[in-house]
């Protein structure tokens, strides 16, 4: 233990250097970070966490009361855990080692670490397990089983306290009593281990078997827990580490993460002059008003273009408990949530609409250009700590599942109020997990609002069982016929001729196919006609672009802006081939569609397409090809869709000028009709219950532990976790493909395209497939922006 001045005095050249003041001030005063702007010292930054925290429990001690409550734990010793943990967490700054690293710029130091001397003998556990220690640890690097488990902290030397450090540490009771407004009854001797880092949480053999270290301590009491009782420590810890990492974060300065909310009114105002831009005129629909009155959970079925989503986001407004309220807005796709991102950012702000999926990434680098800046706003949107926030519904789910910063996002969800969009556009396991997601927020006493024109009556049965909820809908939006439905027994590649007409007729066309190789042929038919503007590489002029799977996620990402944009022509025709992808990606308005037989809720999803704009001047045109190449050579179906499900469709679809209702209920029908035969029924419930289960499954194995993974992708890690039921067959791999090797940086994620994972497999074997730092770089492919991914050498590979 040395003094603080004896370090200043022989270094003071370097404070000078670094904070440019006189440097007699830090003979007295612990440095908390080296740069200037807002609290540089450990007694100003410990200050401001605590007076964050404080107002934080202040105005939501309803939440405090109702986290205590389920988790049976005492109140105070809660208050107590989170005002220790933030009153320590960053004593191990005032060490050497932290001094040689951040002011010698000598080795690496590890102030998290150094802390935990102060708090792992307190006393200060709930049931048994030192939350505080735990917290303080953790704050800036996640729990994981191998924390600080490497070599070179088994021979690292126990920290070297500055005695200015202790002095500081004993102050406790004085900011206890300013933080309560009560004496302080602990009475801490922090008697320091001369224990290195490693070894106090970890002991090393011994014969005595009462000696642990921390994490023994805490992997002891996880191996005979039950799961509730791992749900229990995972949700104290992480609420405890979570209120820390905010504390921490706004007394940075650099993170805003509380905001006052804009009223009804003046959102109404925005939606207003939004319609206005548009050549609109808005005015308050019935549901619209019942909705922003609504305090209650919501099921709001209305069609599409009506304006669900203000309705939404005035339920949410209207419940709003506070300033540290998080609006959660889930899509089902990384484009959908593009879109929404690009217009919750007018009515809210630009600064207070966050973005989270597995792309977020690209949008972000677009907005900004300092690396710190991108790193500053992807860790608040990854921990929902804007206002608002637009994300998949996987990436809302995961957050319940230890991945990333979790304790932060599961703080913020403890205020939030969740919209999820497009409901049916979500597979049975999917919707199994989510299920079980909604009762945790139950629990929370957090509110929801789901919106759906086609959601099957039987699986909403299934998945708002055991919720209070009301439904929103208004019967007279779902008379609208917007176009003529007709069916054609022969293949959309027999249509070719139709679809050049409608295109010379100077109409928007939508073609859409089932498989990727069936998109491929015939926008090559298409583009060898002749009638069509095609090039390589992104040009205004184009008149017909194919859209799939199959491109770079930058790719793809510019060819939605090109589609959007090229959308909106007046007096041209365009063409767009696509497949599935687009049932729930694009908002565009086509004029005629031409697709393949699919899941008439799919078919539904592409109709909704076509004259999405309900012009009462026009009707919209849908023509389905039922006859499909679904089953190989063996006579094996082998197709996107099961036999079941198409051969229903093709029952029950109905030719005519169908009403938003009546495609609504063909839906509903189809659902109907397939869950009473027996295997259809019993594979829904099993993969529901598969998707229900998922939550228990990952806290029985994990507890608090966070989960790692090698990827950034939140959509390749829910797939991981099988949060979606997703076809052996279907399964893909990111890879980088080797022809765009030659340009900078191509080790990234907007480089990547998904190939099939038995092909990745295969390529593997043949020495194709080179392992990056991130990514896999493929060989043996062509690719351009107009045609995407193609082998080199032909395989039936491009399925989907």
């Amino acid at each position: 233990m040395i003094g603080l001045r004896d370090f200043v005095v022989k270094h003071k050249d370097e404070f000078v250097k670094i904070y440019g003041i006189d440097p007699s001030f830090f003979e007295k005063n612990i440095i908390a970070k080296t740069a200037t702007d807002g609290s540089f010292t450990l007694k100003e930054h410990t200050e401001s966490a605590l007076n964050s925290l404080k107002d934080f429990l202040d105005e939501n001690r309803e939440i405090i009361d109702s986290f205590a409550e389920r988790n049976d734990i005492n109140k105070q010793s809660l208050l107590d855990s989170l005002f220790f943990s933030v009153f320590f967490h960053d004593l191990g700054k005032g060490t050497m080692e932290f001094y040689n690293d951040k002011i010698l710029n000598k080795g690496k130091s590890y102030h998290p670490l150094y802390s935990i001397y102060f708090t792992h003998d307190l006393g200060l556990t709930i049931n048994g397990i030192d939350y505080v220690t735990l917290a303080v640890l953790t704050h800036h690097t996640v729990l994981h089983e191998d924390i600080y488990s490497d070599e070179k902290f088994k021979d690292m030397e126990p920290p070297i306290y500055f005695k200015e450090t202790i002095k500081f540490a004993f102050r406790y009771p004085e900011y206890y009593k300013k933080f309560f407004n009560k004496e302080c009854t602990y009475n801490f001797k922090f008697k320091m281990p001369s224990k290195n880092p490693h070894d106090l949480l970890r002991a090393k053999f011994s014969w005595n078997f009462d000696e642990k270290g921390i994490l023994d301590s805490l992997n002891n009491f996880l191996s005979e827990a039950s799961i509730l009782e791992k749900k229990k420590v995972k949700e104290i810890y992480g609420f405890i580490t979570g209120n820390l990492i905010r504390a921490d974060w706004s007394a940075s300065g650099s993170y805003n993460i509380s905001h006052e909310f804009i009223s009804k009114d003046e959102f109404l105002e925005k939606i207003k002059f939004r319609a206005f831009k548009k050549g609109r005129n808005f005015v308050k629909k019935a549901f619209q008003e019942k909705a922003s009155q609504s305090h209650e959970n919501l099921v709001i079925k209305i069609p599409t273009g009506e304006g669900k989503t203000e309705a939404a986001l005035l339920w949410a407004l209207n419940n709003v408990r506070n300033k540290h309220t998080k609006i959660i807005y889930t899509m089902p796709t990384q484009v959908t949530s593009n879109s929404m991102y690009k217009r919750l950012k007018h009515y809210f702000g630009n600064e207070n609409v966050g973005i989270l999926h597995g792309s977020s990434s690209i949008i972000l680098r677009e907005e900004y250009t300092d690396n710190e800046t991108i790193w500053r706003e992807s860790i608040l949107n990854k921990t929902f700590s804007k206002p608002v926030t637009v994300s998949t519904l996987d990436s809302f789910i995961l957050s319940f599942f230890n991945i990333k910063k979790w304790p932060l996002s599961q703080l913020n969800i403890e205020n939030s109020l969740l919209i999820i969009d497009e409901i049916h556009s979500y597979d049975w396991q999917m919707l199994g997990a989510l299920k079980r997601i909604l009762h945790e927020l139950k629990g929370r006493g957090c509110k929801f609002t789901i919106m759906s024109a086609t959601f099957p009556k039987n699986i909403e049965k299934t998945l708002l069982e055991g919720l209070e909820y009301r439904i929103i809908t208004e019967n007279e939006l779902f008379d609208y016929k917007p176009f003529i439905l007709k069916t054609e027994n022969s293949q959309i590649t027999d249509v070719i001729d139709h679809i050049i007409h409608a295109f010379n007729e100077k109409k928007k066309v939508l073609v859409v196919t089932n498989t990727v190789s069936r998109s491929k042929e015939l926008y090559r038919c298409l583009k060898k006609s002749g009638f069509f503007n095609t090039r390589k590489s992104p040009n205004e002029s184009t008149d017909l672009i194919l859209y799939n799977s199959q491109f770079t996620k930058k790719d793809r990402k510019d060819k939605e802006n090109e589609i959007e944009l090229k959308e909106k022509w007046k007096d041209r025709g365009l063409v767009l081939v696509a497949t599935q992808v687009v049932e729930i990606s694009l908002d565009i308005d086509f004029d005629l569609l031409f697709t393949e037989i699919a899941p008439l809720d799919s078919i539904t999803q592409r109709a909704g397409r076509i004259n999405r704009n309900k012009d009462p001047e026009k009707i919209g045109e849908i023509y389905i090809s039922m006859d499909i190449e679904a089953e190989n050579d063996r006579g094996q179906w082998v197709y996107p869709y099961g036999r079941n499900v198409i051969e229903c469709s093709k029952t029950i679809v109905k030719e005519g000028t169908p009403s938003l209702g009546e495609m609504a209920e063909m839906v509903s029908n189809l659902y109907g009709s397939l869950f009473e035969l027996e295997d259809i029924y019993f594979e829904f419930k099993n993969k529901f219950k598969k998707g229900y289960d998922k939550y228990d499954v990952v806290i029985g194995k994990k507890g608090p532990y966070t989960i790692r993974f090698r990827t950034e992708d939140l959509e390749e890690i829910s797939r991981l976790l099988a949060l979606r039921d997703i076809d052996e067959r279907f399964a893909k791999i990111d890879v980088v493909p080797a022809v765009l090797a030659d340009g900078e940086n191509i080790d990234r994620f907007e480089n990547t395209v998904g190939i099939p994972k038995w092909l990745f497999i295969k390529m593997l074997k043949e020495g194709k497939i080179d392992e990056m730092e991130r990514f896999y770089l493929a060989h043996g492919f062509n690719y351009d922006y107009e045609i995407g991914l193609d082998l080199q050498e032909e395989d039936d590979w491009n399925f989907i």
